[in-house]
């Protein structure tokens, strides 16, 4: 991978961040306040620009209230028409870019019209749209909430060179990660789906050597699981880790190691994830592709790991499985809680329907009613199901029930496990339950900033 080629590559480019401030969202009544321009030249900012416009129409109060633009401001601005080949200037060839670019450019292009000049034909960018492709599972992807996650000063949301600002550091931010994950095409920048995710990382053999990935793998400080694909994507092995400097962590970046050294692998993969637990129920759904060879021992070292000394591996082993579901419904109960990879997520899932497939993801307490809403849904589920059958069978089922016992006698790893009846029957209780489960157990990832 040649980093050096990648930045030069992005370095060529020329871009102008800008952002619009309007009456409102109709193109043919509605007219612009201001709007900001940021350039970008060799990867830096090199210019600024900023106009206060005078509308043709009145501001509603909404917007006056949500901009801080009053009617005052902009009494002796300038009409769009006296400022548009200024800007048109600044904006030169430069690839447009804008935070809700299918926003900005139409409605500028609108104004060109009206005043008859031809719309624009550059080519534009949306960071709002590539951080949906690059930060997968990320709820909320407003210009505030990325300022704050990526520790960009945004102070005066709403006005239009401060967002303007915003979103091309946030460009800045973005390009330096397509470098460093080395872009080869411009055309990516456009297209970035599965290629680019900051939560994942893909090494073909020979990219690096062994100690560089096991060096890259150990960066974050999150949960991942680690695949190892052979020839036509067969999965030759995986495993869960969680994160840290300790011991545990050592042993199992040895085990990597050991996997990397002896298998025909062609694609090594790492995929980080919020909590340990998280990572074990995306292990779960590639553990039967897993070559047969490779489950006992991985599953052994997973035991040695996170396995206890009594735990319910003998239960699994004596009961069957409605035994072993009645069992965990009355002493675990029905449902997970755990923390996400991105900062303010959650995950919750049922305990019996332990899958990726079967998990929400939300945002506390915003999605409050969303979360109360699933557990009643879900837990209805449970109850119409006449014949349950576990997803996991085997060694697997018997370590997870083991690492779940686990969780229940250490409140601290960022796990929170409850019966369904609980919201139901005390909803005020089990929400401050909740509440000081998070303050508990706050997001210490510090991803996106600190990606893979």
């Amino acid at each position: 991978m040649d980093i050096q080629f990648s930045r030069d590559l992005l370095s060529q480019l020329k871009f102008c961040v800008f952002d619009l401030e309007t009456t409102g969202g109709n193109q043919k009544t509605d007219s612009i306040i201001e709007i900001g321009l940021v350039r970008i030249e060799n990867l830096k900012i090199v210019d600024k620009r900023n106009y206060l416009i005078k509308p043709d129409v009145k501001i509603p109060e909404f917007i006056q209230k949500l901009t801080t633009i009053r009617e005052d401001d902009v009494k002796d601005a300038p009409h769009i028409e006296d400022v548009i080949q200024e800007i048109l200037k600044f904006m030169d060839d430069c690839i447009l870019v804008a935070h809700n670019v299918s926003f900005d450019v139409p409605f500028f292009n609108s104004v060109l019209v009206r005043l008859n000049l031809p719309p624009l034909t550059n080519r534009s960018m949306c960071t709002n749209l590539m951080t949906k492709y690059l930060i997968p599972n990320l709820l909320n992807t407003n210009l505030n909430f990325m300022s704050r996650i990526f520790e960009i000063g945004h102070k005066k949301a709403h006005r239009a060179l401060d967002d303007a600002m915003a979103s091309a550091q946030l460009l800045q931010t973005y390009m330096n990660i397509f470098i460093e994950k080395g872009i080869t095409k411009v055309n990516h920048l456009y297209y970035p789906r599965n290629k680019y995710e900051l939560d994942r990382s893909h090494y073909k053999r020979g990219d690096y050597p062994t100690e560089e990935i096991l060096k890259r793998i150990s960066r974050p400080n999150s949960a991942y699981l680690f695949t190892l694909k052979g020839p036509k994507g067969v999965i030759l092995s995986a495993i869960p880790c969680s994160p840290g400097e300790d011991e545990k962590s050592k042993r199992q970046l040895t085990f990597i190691g050991q996997l990397l050294a002896q298998d025909n692998w062609e694609m090594a993969s790492v995929r980080l994830f919020g909590n340990f637990t998280e990572a074990l129920m995306h292990f779960t759904g590639v553990y039967p592709r897993i070559e047969t060879h490779h489950r006992g021992e991985i599953l052994q070292f997973l035991s040695e790991l996170h396995g206890s000394k009594n735990g319910i591996g003998k239960k699994g082993k004596t009961l069957s499985e409605m035994e072993l579901i009645a069992w965990s419904e009355q002493t675990l109960g029905d449902f997970i809680i755990t923390t996400h990879l991105v900062p303010d997520q959650m995950i919750i899932v049922p305990i019996l329907a332990f899958s990726p497939k079967n998990l929400l993801i939300f945002r506390y307490p915003g999605h409050q009613k969303k979360l109360v809403q699933f557990i009643t849904s879900r837990s209805s589920k449970l109850l119409s199901m006449k014949n349950k059958t576990l997803l996991m069978q085997g060694p697997l089922r018997e370590f997870y029930f083991d690492y779940l016992e686990q969780c229940m006698e250490n409140p601290q790893n960022g796990v929170k496990i409850f019966k369904k009846s609980m919201p139901q029957k005390n909803p005020t209780q089990f929400l401050e339950e909740l509440n000081e489960f998070m303050a508990k157990n706050p997001n210490a990832h510090r991803y996106p900033k600190q990606y893979i």
